[in-house]
């Protein structure tokens, strides 16, 4: 005859195997559910009216009208987009939280001592969007009309010229430190909140030069003076601008943004919105956004933005240890 114990054993076992299928279907069918009713927010780690802002704007209205889901964007700037970033990090993993981040996110390792995150344990991606090169310029007065000439000027001045960027540990930043570097030149680098405030220095004299991604509609519009682009190739939307790398051998600094969750978010979840991100970049008025701010779109996954981030820590990892860059 069986002991009691052996059946209150067996019947412990069977509550808990119940227990831990409910469980399980309980979650899967919270995952299934997403999106309910509770908007989704899409944090964007820049001040508003830069490129970020506007193509996290332009994305996430695509977003919304795909998803049938109310899409919120926040803006959360400062610390070269780590307070927004960090505010994804500590939110729920529930698909309902999203940073549009960009280069700057990998570049926070190299120029702050003590990062807010771990951009390679601490947020999940999604998928990256766009890739897009910054834009040198200028003050309308400076008499440098090219890369040469700006060159010549900061040799004939050295530690008189500014140069505004978008942030500390921004690609912007990297293309001034990188730019300084190659050409062995002394600028000061004056970080500012955004692409758009930065722009707007030089185009009020209180800055001598900016590099920024969101310049090219100040470039046509003739308020500033463009002189190259930073990626190792002219770029299609504005041809008549060279390559800095034409006139600076070695010079590379490719801009580029992406989409991503808190790291404990499920996969389901993330691989649907990666779905929905490439979708967006198929939609008519998203690419006429982003051909407004000389982006290209990039068709991505989750796992080919993971390999792209850790290829792009590696390569800024071993450049930036070069430059001798000053940590903040």
């Amino acid at each position: 005859m069986k002991s009691a114990t052996q059946h209150n054993f067996r019947r412990l076992a069977s509550v808990a195997a119940l227990s831990a299928t409910m469980m399980v279907a309980a979650v899967s069918t919270a995952h299934a559910a997403w999106p309910d009713d509770q908007p989704i927010r899409m944090i964007i780690p820049y001040a508003p009216g830069g490129a970020t802002d506007t193509l996290g704007r332009i994305i996430s209205k695509s977003l919304s009208d795909s998803l049938k889901q109310t899409v919120i964007v926040e803006n959360r700037p400062g610390a070269g987009s780590m307070i927004g970033s960090e505010y994804v990090v500590r939110a729920a993993p529930d698909g309902y939280t999203l940073v549009l981040g960009s280069i700057s996110n990998v570049l926070n390792a190299f120029f702050y001592k003590k990062p807010l995150y771990d951009i390679l344990t601490d947020l999940k991606p999604v998928g990256q969007v766009v890739s897009v090169p910054n834009f040198l310029g200028v003050h309308k007065d400076v008499p440098a009309k090219s890369v040469q000439e700006l060159i010549a000027l900061a040799k004939e001045k050295p530690g008189e010229l500014s140069c505004a960027v978008s942030g500390v540990g921004s690609s912007p930043h990297l293309s001034c430190e990188l730019f300084k570097a190659l050409a062995g030149i002394d600028l000061i680098t004056t970080p500012f909140k955004g692409g758009a405030p930065a722009i707007q220095s030089t185009m009020g004299g209180q800055t001598t030069m900016f590099f920024a991604n969101e310049a090219r509609p100040y470039i046509e519009a003739g308020q500033v003076r463009g002189l190259g682009v930073t990626t190792p190739k002219r770029s299609e939307y504005s041809p008549e601008l060279p390559a800095i790398a034409e006139q600076l051998p070695g010079y590379d600094v490719t801009a580029w943004y992406g989409v991503w969750a808190p790291i404990d978010t499920p996969d389901e979840i993330v691989n649907r919105l990666s779905d929905e991100l490439n979708k967006s970049l198929k939609d008519p008025q998203v690419l006429n956004v982003l051909a407004s701010l000389g982006a290209s779109p990039t068709q991505s996954d989750p796992e080919k933005f993971t390999s792209y981030i850790k290829s792009e820590y590696e390569r800024w990892k071993g450049i930036t240890a070069k430059m001798n860059v000053q940590q903040q």
